[in-house]
C-alpha cells in the first residue's frame, strides 16, 4: 500500500511539474530559440514584476509554480544592451516571462500596429521569408494572408497579442521561425 502511495505521490509531482513551467523549461526554450544563448549568459530573469538572480533558482522555481504553460504569453530574451545601452553587463540576457491577460488596451493597440507594419507589402518587394511567424489562437498564418488576418483584427477582440524580433524555436515553428514571432489571442 505504502508503495502504491508513494508511485502516486511521484505521478502528482511528474503531472504538476509538466503543467507548470520552470527555470530548466525557461532555459531549455531559450537554447532552442537560438544557441547562442546559454545559462551563463543571463543576468536575471524578470516575472511578476520581479527581477530574479540566476542564483536565485529556488525563489523563483517557488514563484513560477503558479503559472501554468496555458497561462503563459511570452519568454522573450533581452540583450541588457538592448534594455539598457549604458549597462554595466554587456553581453548578458534578461529574460523577461509574461503571463496572459496582464496587457492594457494601449499595449494591446501599440502591439498590433507594430505587428502590422511588419507583414505590410513593400514596394521594395520583402520576401516573406524575412517576415516573423504569425501564430493566431495557436494557429500558424500563410505569409501571404499575414498582413491581411493582422489588418482585419479588432483591438476589442484581442485577448492577447506577443511581438518578438528574437528567434523563436525552428522545430515548432519552421524556417522563418528565425525572424522571431507574433502570436495572437482572440475572444
Amino acid at each position: 500500500m505504502k508503495y502504491l502511495f508513494a508511485a502516486t505521490l511521484l505521478l502528482l509531482g511528474f503531472t504538476t511539474n509538466a503543467q507548470g513551467i520552470n527555470k530548466q523549461a525557461i532555459d531549455t526554450w531559450l537554447v532552442k530559440c537560438d544557441t547562442s544563448y546559454k545559462a551563463s549568459k543571463i543576468s536575471g530573469y524578470a516575472f511578476n514584476k520581479i527581477v530574479y538572480e540566476p542564483k536565485d533558482s529556488v525563489k523563483f522555481n517557488n514563484d513560477l509554480q503558479s503559472l501554468k504553460s496555458t497561462e503563459l504569453l511570452s519568454i522573450d530574451p533581452f540583450w541588457n544592451e538592448e534594455l539598457l545601452p549604458t549597462t554595466d553587463k554587456p553581453g548578458k540576457l534578461m529574460v523577461l516571462i509574461v503571463k496572459k491577460g496582464e496587457q492594457t488596451p494601449a499595449i494591446k493597440q501599440s502591439t498590433l500596429k507594430l505587428a502590422i507594419s511588419r507583414y505590410a507589402p513593400q514596394k521594395t518587394g520583402t520576401s516573406p521569408a524575412t517576415k516573423p511567424v504569425l501564430i493566431i489562437n495557436g494557429q500558424p498564418v500563410s505569409p501571404t494572408d499575414s498582413y491581411a488576418k493582422l489588418s482585419n483584427l479588432k483591438i476589442e477582440s484581442i485577448t492577447d497579442i506577443y511581438y518578438s524580433k528574437h528567434p523563436v524555436p525552428a522545430e515548432y515553428y519552421g524556417p522563418t521561425a528565425k525572424n522571431g514571432i507574433v502570436a495572437v489571442w482572440t475572444k
